[in-house]
């Protein structure tokens, strides 16, 4: 197994203090309904859950800024949300974690993403979705860029969270992600499938298996297709890494002048791979911002991957916890 020294591990856990993150993207609503179940609806067969407690986290591009606070960043939204209920809900918990709102934009014609998970005795027994998938307005853009704008000179590394939910497109890729790279600030991304093809330059995008297949239109069944794919998704988008997370099997990362680095998985249980996803791209981007090389900032990931899917619902790793077991894990 690779390690990173400890004199190595404890700058960059440092530096992570220093350094500041915007992300933008698909700003959504976790609503969770914990209860229990003691019997069978008379009307349908399913389950009749008694509701105990409610609780709403940020889901999305939100959980992605959560991540990053909880490691110590300074963070930075550019979303978008609906000028409703969920919406103000949204906004007040941002703000109850130190988040600003001041470029989270109001669309009064959309409505706020909001999925709802009912779950019981620890066990999901469904989810609903309330969401608009339609692309944001040209006014709504606008605003968006300008903000990107104003605070390119201010930021270490771009984040792009596309859940498809119409925040992210290819026009508004077109424009922040050359601004970026000629600023040198790198931009990592979170795919979804409706916008594979213009992740044009980003510097790393991190796709799962089924994004890399849908990306490369290769069917990823082995080993060798997951190479030919990630080959063919760098090469089709012109970007530097691809970072391929693959549940059990850990992930792989894929870079230009070197063979592919795999880093077996370092979960020790998991009881939920919800937002997994935005931790990875979160821990990646902010440990490669504060300093990391590639292969450092994978491996730190990946412990805070490991970490996050032992929890139910949605969840972050504290900076202090993270660096703790990275120096227990990491350290050779």
């Amino acid at each position: 197994m690779r390690k990173i020294t400890r004199k190595r591990l404890v700058k960059i856990f440092d530096a992570m203090r220093k350094t500041s993150v915007m992300v933008i993207g698909d700003l959504m609503l976790d609503a969770y309904i914990w209860g229990r179940v003691d019997r069978i609806s008379p009307e349908a067969p399913v389950p009749v859950v008694e509701v105990e407690r409610e609780l709403f986290k940020l889901g999305g591009a939100g959980n992605v800024a959560n991540n990053l606070v909880s490691l110590g960043a300074e963070v930075r939204v550019v979303a978008v949300r609906g000028d409703d209920e969920h919406g103000r809900i949204l906004a007040e918990t941002m703000e109850g974690m130190g988040l600003s709102t001041s470029s989270v934009f109001v669309d009064r014609r959309r409505k706020t993403t909001v999925k709802t998970r009912v779950i019981a005795h620890t066990q999901q027994v469904t989810r609903i979705d309330r969401e608009d998938r339609s692309h944001i307005p040209e006014g709504i853009q606008r605003k968006i860029l300008a903000s990107f704008e104003n605070d390119l000179d201010s930021i270490d590394a771009v984040i792009v969270s596309d859940y498809g939910k119409g925040v992210i497109g290819k026009k508004l890729l077109g424009l922040i992600v050359p601004m970026a790279k000629g600023a040198n600030i790198p931009v990592c991304v979170d795919p979804k499938e409706r916008n594979f093809p213009h992740y044009h330059g980003v510097s790393v995008i991190t796709p799962n298996i089924k994004e890399l297949s849908f990306g490369s239109g290769i069917k990823v069944e082995d080993y060798d297709d997951l190479v030919r794919a990630a080959g063919k998704v760098r090469e089709a988008l012109g970007c530097d890494m691809v970072l391929v997370t693959r549940g059990e099997h850990g992930m792989s990362l894929f870079g230009p002048e070197c063979p592919p680095i795999d880093i077996p998985t370092n979960a020790k249980a998991v009881f939920d791979v919800t937002g997994a996803g935005d931790t990875v791209v979160a821990c990646f981007t902010l440990a490669f911002a504060s300093g990391a090389t590639p292969i450092e900032s994978a491996m730190i990931a990946n412990v805070a991957a490991g970490m996050v899917v032992a929890e139910v619902g949605a969840a972050s790793v504290p900076w202090e916890r993270l660096r703790d077991v990275c120096l227990e894990e990491l350290c050779g």
